[in-house]
C-alpha cells in the first residue's frame, strides 16, 4: 500500500542510507521536497507541500520549505556530491561524456549545468546558479562549474566534453587541455578566424558541401590568444546547414558522432521544466536559494531515471506505455510509474542508486 505519505517515509529512509545532513531535520525536509515533487510534479515550494502528507499543516509545511532553501548552512554541492561522484562511478565503464549547458529558472537566474549522458539523457552532476539573462556568460563560470566536477572523478578516467558555440572561448580550451585525461568536442562560429601556415580566414570560407566532413589538424585558434587545436567541418544531410567543431580528438568523425549526443542535456532541461517539474516556475530569485532547490529536483529526477530503469528490469512497461515497444524516455517511464502505483496502491520503492544497464536497452 502506499499514499503520499508512505512515499514521503520511504523517500527519507533511503536518503538516511546515503547521506548525513545535521541537523538531521534538514534530512526530513529534503525528504518532504523531493516527495512533492514527484508526486505533484512541481518545483514550486507551495505546490510541494501541498503534497506532503504530514500532521502539519500545509502553511507551517510550506514555511519549513522555505526555511530550508534559505539556509546558508546548507551546501548544495556537499548535499549533493555522494550522489554525483555514485553516478560517475557508475558509469565509468559505458565512457564518461560531460556536456555543459545552460537555462533559464526561477526569477531572473540562470543555472549553469553539467551533465553525463546515459541513454540518451544527461544526469545532473554539478552545477552554479547566477543573477542573469539567456545568453552567452563569462569563461570564469564555465570554469567554475567544471572545477565542482574534478574532485568527483575516478582517478585517472577519460573524460569527453561537449558544448555548444558559448563554451569555445580559448580560457575554457586551455583549461580542458591542462588535464590529460580530458577531450573536448565544442561547437564554434564560421565567423571566427583560424591560422594555417602564414594564411588566416574566417572558418566559414573553407569549401563544405552537404553530406560533407572536413578536417584541419592543428591550426591556430584565434579568440584573445592563439591556441592549436584541430578544426571539424561537418555538414550533415539532416541539417540545414553546417556545424563547425573545434577538438582534441584526432578523428573527425568520431568528434561529430560526439557532439551528436550535445542536444541530450536539453532534455534533462525540459524534463525539469514543461515536461516534469517546472523548475522555472519556482519563484525564486536569489541564486544560492534556487541552487539549493535544485539539489531536491536533481534527486527527483535521478529517482525517476532510476526508477524507469526498474520498470524496464521488471518487464512493466507495458503497463504505462505501448506493449510493442518503449516510447518513453527512462524519465516519463518513471513518473508515469509513481501515478501508475499511487492510483493502484500499489509498493514503490524510491532508487537513489544509480545502475546503469549496461546492454543495449531501447529507450527515448
Amino acid at each position: 500500500m502506499t499514499d503520499r505519505y508512505t512515499v514521503y517515509t520511504k523517500v527519507l529512509k533511503m536518503l538516511k542510507q546515503m547521506i548525513t545532513i545535521e541537523p538531521r531535520g534538514h534530512l526530513v525536509t529534503l525528504a518532504m521536497m523531493i516527495a512533492g515533487i514527484v508526486t505533484g510534479r512541481n518545483a514550486q515550494l507551495a505546490a510541494m507541500s501541498s503534497e506532503i502528507d504530514v500532521a502539519a499543516k500545509e502553511k507551517s509545511v510550506e514555511m519549513r520549505l522555505r526555511r530550508w532553501v534559505k539556509r546558508s548552512q546548507i551546501d548544495a554541492d556537499v548535499v549533493y556530491l555522494p550522489f554525483a561522484r555514485q553516478i560517475l562511478e557508475a558509469l565509468v565503464p559505458l565512457g564518461l561524456v560531460l556536456v555543459m549547458d545552460g537555462s533559464q529558472a526561477g526569477r531572473g537566474c540562470m543555472v549553469l549545468m553539467v551533465g553525463v549522458l546515459y541513454k540518451k539523457r544527461a544526469l545532473p552532476i554539478a552545477w552554479l546558479v547566477y543573477k542573469g539573462k539567456k545568453g552567452h556568460t563569462t569563461a570564469q563560470r564555465h570554469i567554475q562549474a567544471l572545477e565542482k566536477v574534478l574532485p568527483l572523478l575516478p582517478e585517472g578516467v577519460e573524460v569527453v566534453l561537449l558544448g555548444d558555440a558559448e563554451y569555445d572561448t580559448t580560457e575554457m580550451i586551455v583549461w580542458v587541455e591542462e588535464h590529460p585525461t580530458w577531450s573536448y568536442v565544442l561547437r564554434t562560429s564560421p565567423q571566427i578566424y583560424v591560422h594555417e601556415g602564414q594564411h588566416s580566414q574566417p572558418i566559414g570560407n573553407y569549401p563544405l558541401t552537404k553530406g560533407q566532413v572536413f578536417q584541419r589538424s592543428q591550426v591556430g585558434f584565434t579568440q584573445s590568444a592563439v591556441v592549436s587545436l584541430n578544426l571539424v567541418g561537418w555538414w550533415s544531410s539532416r541539417y540545414e546547414g553546417p556545424l563547425y567543431l573545434v577538438t582534441n580528438l584526432s578523428n573527425g568523425y568520431q568528434a561529430c558522432k560526439y557532439y551528436r549526443r550535445r542536444f541530450q542535456i536539453e532534455t534533462f532541461f525540459s524534463d525539469q521544466k514543461s515536461r516534469g517539474f517546472n523548475i522555472h516556475k519556482s519563484h525564486l530569485s536569489d541564486p544560492l536559494r534556487l541552487s539549493r532547490m535544485l539539489v531536491a529536483a536533481c534527486l527527483a529526477y535521478l529517482w525517476m531515471v532510476c526508477q524507469g530503469l526498474w520498470v524496464i528490469a521488471e518487464k512493466k512497461t507495458g503497463l504505462i506505455d505501448r506493449t510493442d515497444r518503449i516510447d518513453k524516455s527512462l524519465f516519463r517511464l518513471g513518473l508515469d510509474w509513481i501515478k501508475y502505483a499511487l492510483k493502484r496502491n500499489l509498493d514503490v520503492e524510491p532508487i537513489f542508486r544509480f545502475q546503469p544497464v549496461l546492454s543495449n536497452v531501447n529507450v527515448r
